[in-house]
């Protein structure tokens, strides 16, 4: 028996490719203090014999690549005024020089797709290009709308998949990109715009603090008019805390939305995804294995591989789908940051930096119950509002001098459905699980996230009642990592 199933859904989770363009340009040039990032972005870089997208293997079908910051400029471009012709650049990519604009794009997806990933999306700006061949220009609002529809024109002939809309000199204003989505989805009407929760990496700094002003403003308007919402850049050390904090900050504003409304994209934190029915904007890489300019362990593909194959069963669902719950509780991650050149992410100057986020989030469910002797980690949950299936995440906390570290606790959640799939991520104690009936007498079976077979562990779990009963030892033994020390286990668990 096999609780994954084979075919992947169309759940807008995708592989990005920034982190890895970072993380080459420090490979490739370790002093490095002015080549920008951007500047990895080419022909070799993904489709070479050592390219980016020579990775994924078993879940590239469930990932489409989005190409981030750089494939559509010269090299060197630094002026923004420059960025949002979504003309692949010949130089860049040569092998497509001759090709008319579109066709370009074209050729681009189909290669992509010749890997066996899902298909082609794109970063852009939220603007059109102001600088063009040294000369500024000034549109007018009919030629902007005009402008983002020839570029519809385009991504629909081109079959592109995705837009991952943030930066430029409208990312904070919901009208504009209310417009330039429509114009877009004029022509191509099942392409998928994403935008981004506006903010800076740490949002816990005084300066940050108009993020309260945007969310009056910017996100009731967004989340009704994008496809996906992602929680935006954060800091390696602090990005569970800080995308929790995020996504509960989105969660209710689209709990106050009635109709369509976005998906949570979480970037790249996979168990939070999980749990939280959210798609994932994946930026770790097997890149990340050779990695010298950053302190810490590089982020396992595997975990991603894992949500990946959860969402075939339990795909993302919109932001403002069944009942929110977010605890009064908070808990701080702490971390300390030696000064940092500008160069670097974060640059900032020496000292503690903190986030505080709420310690549970529950969907369609109760809150869960958490206990522990000393610190906890954060517990989300969620019920799939069509497939009933249940998902429950230990996440991580970071402290000085210890991150992605998972305090055990003792985890209780109700309101699982006796016949659902049951998706766990994360450490903890003993997990208690409250069922819909009784569930005495049932075979139980489960499987490490990666595997295809399942195996009958009935004797290793209790069943009272409506009570399971699954200790944290059952979930290491079956869903072991592949850092056993850090990494996070994933298991599938179904009743039979």
């Amino acid at each position: 028996m096999n609780l994954i199933p084979d075919s992947v859904k169309d759940t807008g989770s995708y592989y990005c490719t920034w982190d890895s363009q970072y993380d080459n340009m420090y490979f490739r040039n370790p002093d490095v203090t002015s080549i920008p990032a951007r500047d990895m972005m080419n022909e070799e870089f993904l489709f070479g014999k050592n390219g980016v997208l020579r990775s994924f293997e078993g879940v590239r079908g469930d990932l489409i690549v989005v190409l981030d910051d750089g494939w559509d400029v010269s090299y060197g471009a630094k002026d923004m005024r420059m960025f949002g012709t979504l003309e692949v650049d010949p130089e860049r990519f040569p092998s497509l020089r001759a090709l008319h604009p579109a066709d370009r794009l074209k050729a681009l997806s189909d290669n992509i797709r010749q890997l066996g990933y899902k298909g082609l999306g794109l970063w852009i700006p939220t603007q059109t290009p102001s600088l063009v061949n040294g000369k500024e220009t000034e549109l007018s609002a009919e030629e902007e709308r005009l402008y983002w529809e020839e570029r519809g024109r385009w991504c629909a002939k081109a079959g592109v998949l995705y837009l991952k809309s943030d930066w430029g000199k409208h990312s904070t204003d919901p009208d504009y990109c209310l417009m330039m989505h429509a114009s877009i989805r004029k022509y191509a009407p099942g392409i998928r715009i994403e935008n981004g929760l506006v903010g800076r990496p740490l949002l816990e700094t005084p300066e940050n603090r108009e993020l309260t002003e945007l969310t009056k403003n910017y996100l009731p308007k967004i989340l009704r008019s994008s496809d996906f919402l992602r929680t935006n850049d954060v800091v390696h050390e602090l990005k569970y805390a800080s995308t929790i904090d995020r996504a509960a900050i989105c969660l209710e504003a689209a709990s106050h939305i009635e109709g369509k409304c976005a998906v949570l994209n979480i970037e790249d934190t996979p168990a939070v995804g999980a749990a939280l029915g959210c798609a994932s904007g994946v930026m770790r890489h097997d890149f990340e294995k050779i990695r010298k300019w950053l302190p810490g362990k590089p982020r396992l593909i595997s975990e991603t591989a894992c949500a990946l194959r959860w969402q075939r069963i339990a795909p993302p669902f919109a932001a403002n789908m069944g009942e929110l719950h977010i605890s009064e509780d908070r808990m701080k991650d702490i971390w300390h940051y030696p000064s940092r050149a500008r160069h670097y992410w974060p640059s900032v100057a020496e000292g503690d930096y903190y986030v505080t986020a709420p310690a549970l989030v529950s969907r369609n469910m109760p809150l869960p119950v958490v206990g522990a002797q000393t610190e906890k980690p954060y517990v989300l949950s969620s019920v799939h509002p069509d497939c009933g299936a249940l998902c429950v995440a230990a996440v991580p906390r970071c402290f000085v001098g210890r991150r992605d570290e998972t305090p055990i606790a003792n985890i209780s959640v109700k309101g699982a459905f006796a016949n659902a799939p049951i998706g766990l991520f994360g450490r903890f104690g003993y997990l208690s699980v409250y069922f819909d009936e009784s569930v005495e007498g049932r075979t139980v079976v489960a499987q490490n996230m990666l595997s295809n077979e399942a195996q009958d562990i009935t004797g290793n779990v209790w069943l009272d009642g409506n009570c399971m009963v699954f200790s944290g030892d059952l979930m290491m033994k079956i869903g072991s990592p592949e850092d056993a020390e850090t990494g996070i286990p994933a298991v599938a668990v179904k009743l039979i």
